[in-house]
């Protein structure tokens, strides 16, 4: 920040997006993009005002079994349950003292029409933030919402619990298998499988609310 400041180094499309985003008659903006979780705090000093944060996790297999699908370097799943552990860690501290309001993909895929209307009644009420110009209809968002992410999840859902049995009860969280590509027994698997109850434990108690407590312990990764 301070080599920007100083001009030691350029910040060409930066500077085009802060004088955006510092500019009153702009706002309410939105600035989704995953990798915000890493960098928020570097962003944080060069905004004129502290933003509200809307967080929203999804399913650790959902995300490990969607990256390996569209991501090469994915080649199993515990490489993406590694990515959801730390983007979820980093992206929670990091908002930590900001006005936040969570959510979940479960939450948004079951009722959306009422889970958005919750979302943008406490970023008002709650945030300061400004009224929405309009309200989003039903119609709205049943377009905006993707049928297929919708029948992946249902299908997912069906299979853990129709054929896996329970690993593990954490806090009274059911933990259910999962279907690996790799040989029980193998040291491929018993990684895969650590990083898997890793995860799960971590969703469990984003589930509950206690990740989102400053107290929280977060988990040391193998």
């Amino acid at each position: 920040i301070e080599d920007q400041r100083e001009g030691r180094i350029q910040f060409n499309e930066g500077a085009k997006t802060l004088a955006f985003l510092n500019d009153p008659t702009n706002a309410p903006w939105l600035a989704k993009d995953p990798r915000l979780c890493i960098t928020l705090k570097s962003w944080l000093p060069l905004l004129q005002k502290k933003p509200a944060i809307v967080f929203t996790y999804r399913h650790p297999l959902e995300v490990a079994v969607s990256l390996k699908k569209r991501e090469h370097k994915f080649t199993n799943l515990e490489r993406g349950l590694r990515l959801w552990i730390v983007y979820n860690m980093r992206g929670i501290q990091n908002s930590q003292g900001l006005c936040r309001i969570v959510s979940s993909n479960d939450r948004l895929l079951n009722d959306a029409t009422n889970e958005i209307e919750r979302i943008s009644t406490e970023l008002v009420h709650q945030c300061g933030m400004p009224l929405p110009p309009k309200t989003i209809t039903a119609e709205v968002t049943e377009d905006f919402i993707d049928p297929h992410m919708q029948h992946e999840k249902r299908a997912l859902k069906d299979k853990q619990d129709a054929n896996m049995d329970v690993l593990e009860t954490y806090n009274d969280c059911a933990i259910k298998d999962y279907e690996s590509s790799f040989q029980q027994g193998t040291s491929f698997y018993d990684k895969e499988k650590k990083m898997y109850l890793i995860a799960m434990r971590v969703y469990c108690d984003l589930q509950s609310g206690v990740a989102f407590k400053s107290s929280y312990s977060w988990p040391e990764l193998p």
